[in-house]
C-alpha cells in the first residue's frame, strides 16, 4: 500500500513538470507578421535579366534579277526576336513590295514613304523571312553606250551580301555606295555591302559601246606640240609633248614624223604601245580616242654646234600649235642666231604643258611659221673657267622725255650654277626705284661699280628686273647723236634686245642699221610696272593688267601720242656691251623743202 502511494506521488510530479514545460513553448503571432516571416523563409526565384536587344537582324541575302525595265529583288532575312511583344523592324527600301513569307513568325510588311519598309512581327525565337519586290530600272539615253541604273536602301543587317544577274548584252556593272562588287562580262556579279543610315547603293549596268554620230565621221583633230631642246657636250636631248583634241571621228593611231638626227627613246602616256617605222613614230592608244590624247616623248641625238629648234607635227592634224624651248647645260653659251618666226605665247596656250617641259631651261616661244624655225649656236668655254652664271637675254625698255630724263627698265634672264649675285654696272646718274627677281621684290646691294642682285642657284632661268630713272639729255638743236648707255654685267649676255620710246617731231634711226630687229616682250610672269615719282614714267605706265594699246608688249611702256618707237636686237656674247647709238634729225632737215 505504501509502495503504491509512492508511485502515485511520482507520476503526479512527472505530469506537473511536463505540463509546465508545454505551456512555456507556445507562441502566438498576428497573421500579417506570420505571412512576412513565411515569405522571407521561402523567397521567389530572381527575374531573368532583360535581353541586350529586342530583336536582331543577323543577315540579309539578296538575289537580284535585272530585266529590261525592272529588277526583281528577293531578300532572305535571318531575324531573331527576344521578346514576346510586337516589334517594328526597319528594312530600308527596295521598290514595290509584292510578297512575303514569314515561316513560323507572325507579322506583316508596312510600307511608308517617309520611313521606307518595316516589319511588324510577333514571336520569340529565330526565324527566316523572305520578301520579294520590284524596282524600276532607269535608262540613260544620253550615254555613248547602253546604260541603266537602279537604287536600293539595305536593311540594318549585320551581314549584307548578294548576287546580281543581268540580262544578255551587259558587259559591266558598277556599284556606287558603301559596298564592293565583283564579276565578269555576262555575270553573275556578287557583292557585299555595309548598312548606312539614310543612304543606299546604286547599281549601274553598261552594255557594249556604241559610236555616236560624231565618232562615225572622218577624223578631224587639232594638236598642240611642245619641245624643249637641251644641248650638252655629250648629246642633244629633246623632251616632247603632244596633245591631240578630236573634233570628229576617232584616233586609232597617232603618227609623228621624227626630226632628222633624232632617235625616240621613250614614249609615256595612256597608250597601248609605240613603234618607229620609216622615221615615223606610231603611237597606239588602248582604244580609239574620241576626246583628247596626250603623250610625252624623249628623243636624243648627237651634240651639234648649231641647230634649229626641233618640232613635232602630227600627221593629219588640221591645226598644230608649236611651242619650243632651247637651253644649254654646261660651261658655254647658247645664242639665238636666227630668230625665225616666233611670238610670245598666250597663257592659255601654255597652261596644260607638263612639268617636264615647264621645268626645262630657256624661254618658251610660240612658232608662227614652222618653215622659219629659230636657229641656235653654242659656244663652249675652252681652256677657261666654267661659267658660274650666264645671261641668256638682256631686254631694255627706255622711254626718253623732252626734259632730258629717261625711265630705264631692264630684264635679265639668268642661269646660275654657283654665283651668289648678278652685278649691274649701271650708267652714271641711274636712280634705282625697284629690283625684282622672278616677280618678287629683292634688295639690291652695292658692289664694285654697280648694283648687286642676289641669285638662286639653279639651272632653270630666273629673271632679274630693275626699274629706275636716268639723266639722258636729247641732242642740242634737235639733231646729232643720242648715245644710250647699256649696263655692264658680271656674267656674259648672249643676246641683247632694246626698245626705245622717243619724242616725235624728229627723225630717228640707228647708227648701225644691222642692229634693227623686232624684239620679244618681257619674260612671262614678270611684267609688273614700277612705281616712280617721275612724271614721264607715270605717263608711260606699263600695262601690267593687260596688253598695251597698239600691240605694245605686256609690261612695257605705252607709246604716248606724238612719240615713236625704235627696236634693236643683236648677239653680244659679252659682259660689257657697248652703247646703242641713234642719229636724230629734225623733220625739216630730214625731208627739206624743194
Amino acid at each position: 500500500m505504501q509502495r503504491m502511494t509512492r508511485l502515485g506521488v511520482l507520476w503526479l510530479l512527472v505530469g506537473a513538470l511536463v505540463g509546465g514545460a508545454a505551456v512555456a513553448q507556445e507562441v502566438t503571432l498576428p497573421l500579417s507578421q506570420y505571412e512576412q516571416l513565411r515569405s522571407r523563409a521561402n523567397p521567389k526565384p530572381d527575374d531573368p535579366p532583360p535581353p541586350p536587344a529586342r530583336f536582331a537582324l543577323e543577315s540579309a541575302d539578296l538575289e537580284i534579277t535585272v530585266g529590261a525595265a525592272s529588277a526583281r529583288i528577293v531578300q532572305k532575312l535571318a531575324l531573331t526576336v527576344f521578346v514576346d511583344t510586337w516589334e517594328r523592324v526597319p528594312l530600308g527600301e527596295a521598290g514595290s513590295f509584292t510578297s512575303a513569307r514569314f515561316g513560323t513568325l507572325e507579322g506583316r510588311v508596312e510600307v511608308s514613304e517617309k520611313d521606307g519598309w518595316a516589319l511588324q512581327v510577333h514571336g520569340r525565337g529565330r526565324h527566316e523571312v523572305t520578301l520579294e519586290s520590284v524596282v524600276p530600272v532607269r535608262r540613260d539615253e544620253a550615254a555613248t553606250r547602253p546604260a541603266s541604273a537602279f537604287s536600293l536602301r539595305f536593311p540594318p543587317a549585320a551581314v549584307l551580301r548578294g548576287k546580281l544577274q543581268a540580262p544578255p548584252g551587259i558587259d559591266e556593272v558598277q556599284l556606287t555606295g558603301k559596298g564592293l562588287l565583283r564579276g565578269e562580262a555576262g555575270g553573275p556579279w556578287t557583292f557585299v555591302a555595309a548598312f548606312e543610315k539614310d543612304a543606299g547603293v546604286t547599281f549601274t549596268l553598261f552594255g557594249r559601246r556604241t559610236l555616236p554620230e560624231r565618232a562615225k565621221l572622218p577624223l578631224r583633230y587639232d594638236a598642240t606640240s611642245a619641245t624643249a631642246a637641251i644641248l650638252s657636250r655629250t648629246q642633244l636631248k629633246v623632251r616632247g609633248w603632244i596633245e591631240a583634241r578630236v573634233a570628229q571621228g576617232q584616233i586609232t593611231e597617232l603618227r609623228l614624223p621624227v626630226p632628222a638626227g633624232l632617235e625616240v627613246v621613250a614614249v609615256t602616256g595612256p597608250i597601248a604601245g609605240w613603234d618607229v617605222k620609216d622615221e615615223v613614230l606610231v603611237v597606239t592608244p588602248p582604244e580609239p580616242v574620241e576626246g583628247t590624247l596626250a603623250v610625252e616623248l624623249e628623243l636624243t641625238g648627237e651634240p651639234l654646234g648649231a641647230f634649229a629648234s626641233p618640232v613635232l607635227t602630227p600627221e593629219g592634224s588640221r591645226r598644230t600649235l608649236h611651242l619650243i624651248k632651247a637651253a644649254l647645260q654646261g660651261d658655254g653659251l647658247l645664242t639665238l642666231v636666227e630668230p625665225g618666226a616666233v611670238r610670245a605665247p598666250e597663257e592659255s596656250e601654255t597652261a596644260r604643258l607638263p612639268a617636264a617641259i615647264q621645268a626645262a631651261g630657256g624661254r618658251i616661244l610660240a612658232v608662227s611659221d614652222p618653215a622659219r624655225l629659230p636657229r641656235w649656236e653654242a659656244e663652249w668655254a675652252e681652256g677657261t673657267d666654267v661659267l658660274a652664271a650666264q645671261v641668256d637675254r638682256l631686254l631694255l625698255d627706255v622711254a626718253i622725255g623732252e626734259s632730258g630724263r629717261a625711265v630705264y627698265r631692264l630684264w635679265a634672264e639668268v642661269r646660275n650654277r654657283g654665283a651668289q649675285q648678278l652685278v649691274f654696272a649701271v650708267p652714271p646718274g641711274f636712280e634705282l626705284t625697284t629690283a625684282r627677281r622672278d616677280g618678287e621684290e629683292v634688295t639690291a646691294g652695292s658692289a664694285s661699280g654697280g648694283l648687286a642682285v642676289p641669285l638662286l642657284t639653279r639651272e632653270a632661268a630666273q629673271v632679274v628686273h630693275l626699274d629706275g630713272v636716268l639723266p639722258l639729255p636729247l641732242p642740242a638743236a634737235g639733231k646729232g647723236e643720242l648715245t644710250l648707255p647699256l649696263p655692264a654685267l658680271s656674267a656674259p649676255a648672249a643676246r641683247i634686245e632694246v626698245r626705245l620710246v622717243l619724242p616725235g617731231g624728229r627723225t630717228w634711226r640707228l647708227a648701225d642699221p644691222s642692229r634693227s630687229a623686232s624684239i620679244q616682250g618681257p619674260p612671262q610672269g614678270t611684267a609688273g610696272g614700277a612705281v616712280t615719282a617721275n612724271a614721264l614714267a607715270a605717263q608711260m605706265k606699263g600695262a601690267s593688267k593687260g596688253p598695251g594699246a597698239g600691240g605694245t608688249p605686256l609690261g612695257m611702256f605705252l607709246i604716248p601720242p606724238g612719240y615713236v618707237e625704235i627696236t634693236a636686237a643683236w648677239s653680244a656674247l659679252s659682259a660689257n656691251p657697248g652703247p646703242l647709238v641713234l642719229r636724230v634729225e629734225t623733220v625739216k632737215e630730214a625731208a627739206p623743202w624743194l
